[in-house]
């Protein structure tokens, strides 16, 4: 379900907006991100049917029909050694050029902070891209504080990948018991800092993302998910998540999910960005000068929460939204 806000900036008049009803946001996404995988379909996968607990969901109106500006909080739960927690994954904070410069649409996503908190939130964090960061309009321009860049690797496959288990991410095997089994042998390792929550429902929606083809790698210590992608027309694997099975403290090597992923995938090397304290990959690490598009990690204490504190255990690409 989705708290769906609209505030049109003529009349100061905040309303809410049909539940399922995608379309202006979708326009406005596309154009102003420049990606056509905000369909509506992807923002109702998304918003409404994310397990974990209400998104709020906020636009901006103007004079014109369309809206100029969107921005959402989708519930993500998340967990340390101590206890378990709801937080809000920040995303899609988008403004046209025609709404920049006023300050109205961080006031307004501060006004729909009681809607988050409503919900038990105690925190949010998001992802930003350095090249499309706009001040005023990003989670940064609202008090976030800068975590880390998000390092990245590229790992070549070392040994064969005998033993692991490969799955098609299909509807039909996200449906079945065996990926209920599969699913079940994970997120019980001990956490130190905040790591992300994987139920077998969350899960499960992580990745039944429209438009994306996922494979599961099942090795006895621990899972990895993976996605293909091309980087100057060679195919490389991409691994989005590695999941510990078990109890486990670790570290556990990952060196067999690799070479199950490029063997998969039939890729040269696998790319990997994000880290891991329980699933550690060998591989060599790209210089910061040299990331094409740098992913910066932010947080923001929505509670008693020490924000210059907080610390992620585990963060990975499935972590988020971006891929």
């Amino acid at each position: 379900m989705t708290i769906h806000r609209l505030h049109q900036t003529v009349s100061s008049a905040t309303v809410d907006v049909a539940t399922g009803d995608w379309g202006d946001v979708s326009n406005l996404l596309r154009h102003v991100m420049g990606d056509e995988r905000f369909t509506q379909r992807y923002l109702t996968w998304l918003y409404d049917e994310c397990p974990d607990g209400d998104t709020v969901a906020v636009d901006i109106g103007d004079e014109r029909p369309d809206i100029v500006g969107h921005g959402a909080a989708v519930p993500v739960m998340l967990r340390n050694a101590e206890r378990r927690e709801r937080f809000v994954q920040i995303v899609n904070i988008a403004v046209a050029e025609r709404g920049r410069g006023n300050n109205v649409f961080a006031t307004q996503v501060l006004a729909h902070i009681p809607y988050v908190l409503e919900q038990g939130a105690i925190g949010g964090f998001g992802v930003t891209n350095e090249a499309s960061t706009v001040p005023g309009t990003s989670l940064d321009g609202l008090g976030a504080s800068f975590l880390m860049q998000l390092p990245l690797k590229v790992c070549p496959p070392m040994g064969t990948g005998l033993g692991v288990v490969s799955y098609d991410c299909s509807p039909s095997f996200l449906a079945s018991r065996a990926f209920a089994r599969i699913a079940a042998t994970v997120d019980h390792q001990p956490a130190g800092d905040w790591l992300r929550c994987w139920t077998t429902d969350a899960l499960r929606w992580r990745l039944n993302r429209p438009d994306t083809h996922y494979v599961l790698h099942v090795a006895d210590e621990a899972v990895a998910v993976s996605t293909k992608s091309f980087v100057k027309g060679v195919p490389v694997a991409v691994i989005v998540k590695l999941l510990p099975r078990g109890t486990s403290p670790g570290p556990i090597s990952g060196r067999s999910l690799v070479a199950a992923a490029c063997r998969y995938h039939k890729a040269p090397s696998v790319f990997y960005a994000g880290y891991n304290a329980q699933v550690q990959l060998r591989g060599v690490s790209v210089p910061r000068e040299r990331v094409p598009a740098p992913l910066n990690l932010l947080f923001l204490t929505l509670s008693d929460l020490d924000q210059q504190a907080f610390r992620f255990d585990t963060f990975e690409l499935l972590d988020f939204d971006a891929i």
